[in-house]
């Protein structure tokens, strides 16, 4: 189908369309399912009734047959007519693996050379017998019934009250088991509804609805995750000022830390306070000298102070030593000294 065939085309033929895609979908869906769960679900009617020689019918109800009087009680809609095993040509095929809906159309196309009658005295059904055939093919078998044969024994349980919704043949003879249902096709050449279609219409519409509904919820979904976002960005502008200032906090505090840090380790004071408790009373610092880590004093002493065991008792100084030699002291002159000695760091705090 082209676009220009879709613009052309009118509204019953987009329905019919629309109708062959809904069919097509119920279909794939039904043959992903497994053959046991696929027959739980399906809408086959549980009760079957059956001609019974020489007249009157025979009642199966879950594959077990029902008294005259069970059957008289459960008379109504919902029941499939099966019909003996000889009154339908069987014939088994095989087609590529394709939907049901799609071989059926082709089944139709050549029903006239694959029915011994011609397509206008009969009505046929497919089924699919098998899809795992070699050659990627599958096996379907291909009801033919006459169109006398059905119309009769349709006529013939109305005609006793039975109101039948499938209309198949029986796999076995005297089983409850059938196969196909002919009675679309008899329905549609009677110009009546078919029920079964409109039932998957309804399923089709429902599961459209769905989509519709999960679709909806995720737009909708979408939505408050663009609000959120929206929300967000009008707050980030704000936030990323606010980790400026956090960020320029931390800095400061940083800096702060680290420059009392400095501060506790290179005081001058400190160490003029240690040199002070340390240089005994008969010694006298002409001149300190102090780098940061090595302190250096020039001065005189008087009689025997030793200033490097002094130094060296002191907490606040480390490896003090002579910086130069000492010279002779001048008669009436107190005797010079020149000591270095390491200042040790006051722990960081």
């Amino acid at each position: 189908m082209t676009l220009q065939e879709l613009l052309n085309a009118d509204v019953n033929s987009i329905g019919e369309w629309a109708r062959q895609g809904f069919a097509w979908w119920i279909d794939e869906l039904a043959a992903l399912l497994p053959s046991g769960l696929r027959d739980r679900l399906s809408s086959r009617p549980r009760r079957v009734v059956e001609p019974a020689a020489p007249s009157g019918w025979r009642h199966w109800q879950n594959g077990r047959p029902l008294s005259e009087v069970q059957a008289a009680r459960s008379t109504g809609a919902g029941l499939a007519l099966v019909l003996p095993p000889e009154t339908a040509l069987v014939r088994r095929l095989e087609y590529p693996r394709l939907p049901l809906s799609d071989v059926r159309r082709m089944v139709a196309l050549d029903l006239e050379r694959l029915s011994p009658l011609a397509p206008e005295l009969i009505y046929h059904d497919v089924e699919v017998l098998d899809r795992e055939a070699p050659d990627g093919k599958q096996v379907v078998a291909l009801g033919v019934l006459p169109r006398s044969t059905a119309r009769h024994w349709l006529e013939a349980a109305q005609a006793d009250g039975l109101s039948p919704s499938v209309l198949g043949v029986a796999g076995v003879a005297g089983s409850a088991n059938y196969r196909f249902d002919f009675l679309p096709a008899l329905k549609a050449d009677l110009g009546a509804p078919d029920g079964q279609r409109r039932l998957r219409y309804w399923w089709a519409a429902a599961g459209v609805l769905l989509v519709l509904n999960i679709a909806g919820l995720v737009f909708r979904d979408m939505a408050d995750i663009a609000k959120l976002q929206q929300a967000v960005d009008e707050q980030s502008g704000p936030v990323n000022a606010a980790n400026v200032l956090r960020r320029r906090v931390q800095n400061e505090e940083t800096q702060r830390r680290d420059l009392i840090a400095r501060q506790a380790q290179s005081d001058p004071l400190r160490v003029i306070d240690a040199l002070t408790r340390a240089v005994p009373d008969n010694a006298w610092v002409q001149r300190m000298e102090w780098n940061g880590q090595t302190v250096r004093i020039v001065g005189f002493k008087t009689g025997e102070a030793d200033l490097i065991a002094d130094l060296r008792a002191s907490p606040a100084f480390a490896n003090p030593r002579v910086a130069a030699v000492d010279t002779a002291a001048k008669p009436g002159v107190a005797p010079p000294f020149d000591i270095t000695a390491d200042a040790i760091r006051k722990a960081r705090p």
